[in-house]
């Protein structure tokens, strides 16, 4: 039998183990065993944490919405020394309301985007090996013993299969390696500190309370007249006051909440649009450069080699 027909039959072999094993699960389960299931570990670590993360944060989010809506639009209302006082607390409240509503929908927004990210590294190793990588092996298959059905180049169709199942296979790896080192080198300490601040503050914002108006079965006298005007007056000084504390105590959570936002929208939109795109580049590149057909030549050449190292050399003939 001609060794170029054997060569063909033992690849067709090799490749037609790949595909089965690759239908069967069976090259992830091998992968695991190396680095590769490290890096899946990895990228599920942290969707994990991130997700918790997210899921913490739209709480906080959210609690102090709750509080603030409960307070809004509260009028404290007194009447020290004849003089009418009308404070509204809603007044003071409704920026960083809209802010934490906004915040709110981010939050949200980032927390699907992880949880949709966790579901695509499941349905990578999936579509990517068991799918992509099967159809690849039965095109080159194809393309052995058929290579000119259809006028189409079915090897360098196969290979480019392969190199865009092996892209698929690993993008949302990459994305969460990249995610959790620019988390851990840049993100980490802003955000454990915003979210600290923003539970302090959403335990400082409190009601305040309005000054106790009783009324009173008798004509007061002159004496206890004063004493109720005294202490209207006191108690109105003290609503402001508190209400000044609530004011600063609002004010400074904008920058928390800001820096929040930016964590969130690196994480979940920045960093996987990044190298989303340089994947894209990548994958171009390699199209572009005919890899696929540099790589049929050499198989080409490789069965050649075989045909050429059969043949007898001729004995030099020395006289």
């Amino acid at each position: 039998m001609n060794k170029k027909i054997i060569k063909k039959i033992a690849f067709s072999f090799i490749v037609l183990i790949v595909g089965i094993l690759s239908y069967t699960s069976t090259i992830d389960v091998l992968l695991d065993k190396i680095y590769v299931g490290e890096l899946d570990n990895r990228g599920q670590a942290y969707f994990d944490k991130a997700l918790k993360n997210g899921i913490y944060t739209f709480a906080i989010a959210r609690g102090i919405n709750g509080v603030i809506s409960v307070i809004q639009g509260t009028e404290l209302s007194g009447a020290p020394g004849g003089i009418g006082v009308k404070l509204a607390v809603g007044e003071i409240l409704d920026p960083i309301n809209d802010l934490i509503e906004r915040f709110s929908w981010v939050m949200l927004i980032s927390t699907t985007s992880i949880g949709i990210q966790k579901i695509l590294l499941e349905v990578g190793k999936w579509f990517g090996f068991k799918i992509l990588i099967c159809l690849s092996m039965l095109i080159i298959l194809l393309g052995l013993w058929l290579p000119n059905i259809w006028s189409i180049n079915l090897l360098s169709l196969g290979y480019k299969i392969i190199i865009i199942s092996i892209i698929i296979r690993f993008c949302i790896p990459a994305v969460a390696m990249v995610s959790d080192k620019v988390y851990v080198l840049f993100l980490e300490d802003t955000y454990t500190e915003s979210t600290e601040s923003l539970e302090i503050i959403k335990g400082k914002i409190k009601y305040p309370d309005s000054p106790d108006n009783q009324n009173q079965s008798s004509e007061p006298g002159f004496w206890e007249n004063f004493l109720s005007r005294y202490k209207e007056l006191k108690e109105s000084i003290d609503i402001k006051k508190r209400l000044s504390v609530l004011s600063d105590t609002v004010s400074n959570s904008v920058k928390y909440i800001l820096n929040l936002i930016a964590v969130f929208l690196i994480q979940t939109v920045v960093i996987p649009i990044i190298v989303i795109w340089i994947l894209i580049k990548l994958t171009y590149y390699l199209f572009r450069t005919s890899i696929t057909k540099s790589i049929d030549q050499k198989f080409q050449d490789f069965l050649m080699g075989i045909k050429n190292k059969s043949q007898p050399t001729k004995p030099i003939n020395r006289t």
